[in-house]
Protein backbone atom coordinates (compact mmCIF):
# COMPACT_ATOMS: atom_id res chain seq x y z
CA UNK A 1 0.00 0.00 0.00
CA UNK A 2 1.36 2.96 -0.81
CA UNK A 3 0.74 6.54 0.55
CA UNK A 4 -0.05 5.50 3.84
CA UNK A 5 1.68 7.24 7.16
CA UNK A 6 3.72 3.41 7.42
CA UNK A 7 4.78 3.66 4.02
CA UNK A 8 5.82 7.43 4.54
CA UNK A 9 7.67 6.37 7.89
CA UNK A 10 9.49 3.86 6.32
CA UNK A 11 10.63 5.68 3.46
CA UNK A 12 11.80 8.84 5.88
CA UNK A 13 13.72 6.31 8.07
CA UNK A 14 15.09 5.10 4.74
CA UNK A 15 16.42 8.37 3.50
CA UNK A 16 18.20 9.07 6.87
CA UNK A 17 19.36 5.70 8.12
CA UNK A 18 19.21 3.09 5.10
CA UNK A 19 16.99 0.65 4.14
CA UNK A 20 18.17 -2.20 6.71
CA UNK A 21 17.37 0.00 9.78
CA UNK A 22 14.30 1.25 8.02
CA UNK A 23 12.99 -2.27 7.88
CA UNK A 24 13.82 -2.89 11.16
CA UNK A 25 12.35 0.61 12.41
CA UNK A 26 9.23 -0.09 10.69
CA UNK A 27 8.46 -3.64 12.40
CA UNK A 28 8.89 -2.45 15.86
CA UNK A 29 6.64 0.42 14.81
CA UNK A 30 4.19 -2.41 13.66
CA UNK A 31 4.76 -4.55 16.91
CA UNK A 32 4.12 -1.73 18.94
CA UNK A 33 0.48 -0.95 16.95
CA UNK A 34 -0.06 -4.21 17.22
CA UNK A 35 0.28 -4.58 20.78
CA UNK A 36 -1.80 -1.23 21.91
CA UNK A 37 -4.77 -3.06 19.31
CA UNK A 38 -4.88 -5.54 21.48
CA UNK A 39 -4.46 -4.30 24.41
CA UNK A 40 -7.25 -2.06 23.47
CA UNK A 41 -9.28 -4.40 22.00
CA UNK A 42 -9.28 -1.60 19.05
CA UNK A 43 -8.90 -1.89 15.49
CA UNK A 44 -6.23 -0.56 13.17
CA UNK A 45 -7.70 2.46 11.59
CA UNK A 46 -5.16 4.53 9.35
CA UNK A 47 -7.51 7.85 10.27
CA UNK A 48 -5.79 7.97 13.63
CA UNK A 49 -2.18 8.72 12.39
CA UNK A 50 -3.75 11.92 10.97
CA UNK A 51 -5.20 13.75 13.50
CA UNK A 52 -2.18 12.61 15.69
CA UNK A 53 -0.15 14.04 13.23
CA UNK A 54 -2.30 17.36 12.99
CA UNK A 55 -2.20 17.89 16.80
CA UNK A 56 1.68 17.41 16.63
CA UNK A 57 1.97 20.47 13.95
CA UNK A 58 -0.44 22.49 16.04
CA UNK A 59 1.70 22.22 18.76
CA UNK A 60 4.57 22.91 16.81
CA UNK A 61 3.65 26.16 15.77
CA UNK A 62 2.56 26.74 19.00
CA UNK A 63 6.03 26.24 20.50
CA UNK A 64 7.62 27.95 17.31
CA UNK A 65 5.57 31.14 18.37
CA UNK A 66 6.49 31.12 21.87
CA UNK A 67 9.82 30.73 20.96
CA UNK A 68 9.79 33.58 18.63
CA UNK A 69 7.91 35.70 21.34
CA UNK A 70 10.65 34.99 23.48
CA UNK A 71 13.23 36.37 21.01
CA UNK A 72 11.52 39.45 20.63
CA UNK A 73 9.86 39.00 17.64
CA UNK A 74 6.01 39.77 16.90
CA UNK A 75 4.45 36.70 15.50
CA UNK A 76 1.46 37.26 12.71
CA UNK A 77 -0.92 34.68 12.07
CA UNK A 78 -1.39 34.50 7.67
CA UNK A 79 -4.30 32.66 6.01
Amino acid sequence: MKNTHLSKFYYKVKHRRGGKRAIIALSRKIMVIIYHLLKNKDVYNEEKFEISKQKQDELRLKRISLEAKRLGYCVVAME
